[in-house]
C-alpha cells in the first residue's frame, strides 16, 4: 500500500531527514558542497501582439476565480514565467557518501540503514513509498548488498523515460563528480532506469561512462554498499546553470570537433508528426517553412550524436513544445528559438534553457483540437513571427 509521509506521520522506526549535511556530520560521512546558493535570472520570451492579447484576455478570466482556484489551473504562474524576467534562488548543490543505502525504484528516493528517509534525494516532490517501516527493516536484514560505490541517476520522473527530464534532472548530477580522482571514477557504477532507451546509454558513453559501469534497476529497490548521493538541483526542471552547461559542453565536445565547427546556418523544424501532441495542419505549415528554407527533422529517428551535430549547426530552431526543443542546448549561443505552444498544454522550462544559452526565445500559441493536446497553428501568425525573427537577425528572406 502506498503511503505519503509527512512530519506528523513520522514514527520511531521510520523518520524523514531534511538536512543531509547535519546527518553526515553526525555519522562521519563525507559531505561536500559543490556550489553555494545562488540566484539565476531567466529572461522572458517574445511574442507577437495577437498572442500577447490572448494572454491578457485569459489572465483577466483567471482573475474571476479565487487564488486557490487559479493555482489549480497553473496557467497564471506559467504566463508570468513566460513573459517576465524571473529570479530563481537555487540552493547549494552537494554530494554525500552514504554507506548501506537503499535506493527506491523508479524515483531514486534514498533510505539509510537507520531507516531515515533522505528528503533531499527527491526534493520538490511528494514522498511516496510502497512499503512500511517494518518492510524496510526486513530489506536491510535480508537483502543482498551490491558491493562497490554507486551514483543514482534516477529521478522522480524516471518512470516517464523522457529525454527532457533526463537532460534537466539526471545528467547534471554527473557534473558533481568531476572533481573525484580518476581512479575512483573508473570504478563507479551508475544506476539508470530499467529499459533505458538508447539516448540514456549513448549520453553516458559520450560522457566517458561505458555500458558495463551502468546498472538498470528492475527490482522495487536495491541496497548498495556505498552511495554517492548527488544533488544538482533543488527542484525538478530547475537545474543549476553551472552544472547543466558543464554537461552540455562535454557532450558537445565529444561529438563536434571545435577545429571543424561550421558557421551555424541551418533553419530546423522539429516535426512531431509521428508522435503525440502533433501539429494537425503541419502540411499547411510546411508550405511556409519551405519558402523560408527550413529543414524538417524527426528527433526520434536520429541518434543522440546526430542530434547534437545537427543542432550545433542551427541558426533558427522551430517546433512544437516537446522533448525535441531541449536539443537547443547543443546550439551555438545566441540563436533564435521559436516554440509552438498548445493553449491547453505547455510549460515554460525550455525558455529556461534559452536563458542559459542566451538564445532569443519566441513563442506562438496554437489552438487545442483534441483531448491529447494536438495543435492547430495559424499560418499567418507563424509567418509573421518568422519575418520578425529574420528581421531581428538581419537576415533577408
Amino acid at each position: 500500500m502506498t503511503s505519503s509521509l509527512s512530519h506528523s506521520q513520522e514514527t520511531p522506526e521510520l523518520t524523514i531527514n531534511n538536512n543531509l549535511e547535519e546527518l553526515a556530520k553526525k555519522n562521519g560521512w563525507n559531505f561536500e558542497i559543490i556550489s553555494p546558493l545562488e540566484t539565476q535570472i531567466h529572461y522572458p520570451s517574445n511574442a507577437i501582439e495577437e498572442d500577447l492579447l490572448y494572454v491578457i484576455q485569459d489572465w483577466a478570466q483567471l482573475l474571476q476565480y479565487t487564488p486557490e482556484e487559479r493555482s489549480n489551473f497553473g496557467r497564471e504562474e506559467q504566463f508570468y514565467h513566460l513573459h517576465c524576467v524571473t529570479n530563481y534562488e537555487i540552493g547549494e548543490t552537494f554530494r554525500c557518501s552514504i554507506p548501506h543505502a537503499l535506493v527506491v525504484n523508479p524515483t531514486g528516493l534514498v533510505i539509510t540503514s537507520d531507516r531515515e528517509i533522505i528528503r533531499q534525494s527527491v526534493d520538490g516532490q511528494k514522498l511516496n513509498i510502497n512499503f512500511q517501516a517494518k518492510q524496510i527493516k526486513e530489506k536491510f536484514n535480508d537483502s543482498n548488498i551490491l558491493s562497490g560505490t554507486y551514483i543514482s541517476l534516477l529521478s522522480y520522473w524516471s518512470y516517464t523515460l523522457n529525454f527532457a527530464h533526463w537532460l534537466m534532472d539526471c545528467l547534471p548530477k554527473l557534473a558533481l563528480i568531476e572533481s573525484l580522482d580518476s581512479s575512483v571514477k573508473k570504478n563507479l557504477k551508475f544506476i539508470i532506469p530499467d529499459n533505458s532507451p538508447p539516448y540514456i546509454v549513448d549520453s553516458l558513453k559520450l560522457l566517458g561512462i561505458p555500458e558495463n559501469q551502468t546498472i538498470q534497476i528492475q527490482e522495487e529497490s536495491i541496497i548498495v554498499e556505498n552511495l554517492i548521493l548527488c544533488r544538482a538541483a533543488e527542484n525538478p526542471g530547475r537545474p543549476k546553470k553551472i552544472h547543466f552547461l558543464a554537461i552540455r559542453n562535454k557532450l558537445l565536445s565529444s561529438v563536434v570537433n571545435e577545429k571543424n565547427v561550421r558557421l551555424p546556418t541551418k533553419r530546423i523544424y522539429i516535426s512531431r508528426s509521428q508522435s503525440s501532441r502533433r501539429i494537425v495542419n503541419e502540411e499547411e505549415i510546411l508550405q511556409i517553412l519551405t519558402k523560408y528554407n527550413f529543414e524538417v527533422i524527426h528527433c526520434e529517428k536520429m541518434s543522440l550524436a546526430e542530434q547534437i551535430r545537427t543542432f550545433s549547426e542551427a541558426e533558427i530552431v522551430l517546433g512544437p513544445h516537446g522533448a525535441g526543443m531541449y536539443n537547443q542546448i547543443f546550439c551555438n549561443s545566441g540563436i533564435s528559438i521559436v516554440e509552438i505552444y498548445n493553449k491547453e498544454y505547455w510549460y515554460h522550462s525550455s525558455r529556461i534553457i534559452s536563458s542559459f544559452m542566451k538564445h532569443k526565445h519566441w513563442h506562438i500559441f496554437g489552438d487545442n483540437v483534441s483531448s491529447d493536446g494536438q495543435t492547430d497553428v495559424d499560418p499567418l501568425k507563424l509567418e509573421k513571427v518568422l519575418s520578425l525573427v529574420l528581421h531581428d537577425r538581419n537576415i533577408k528572406i
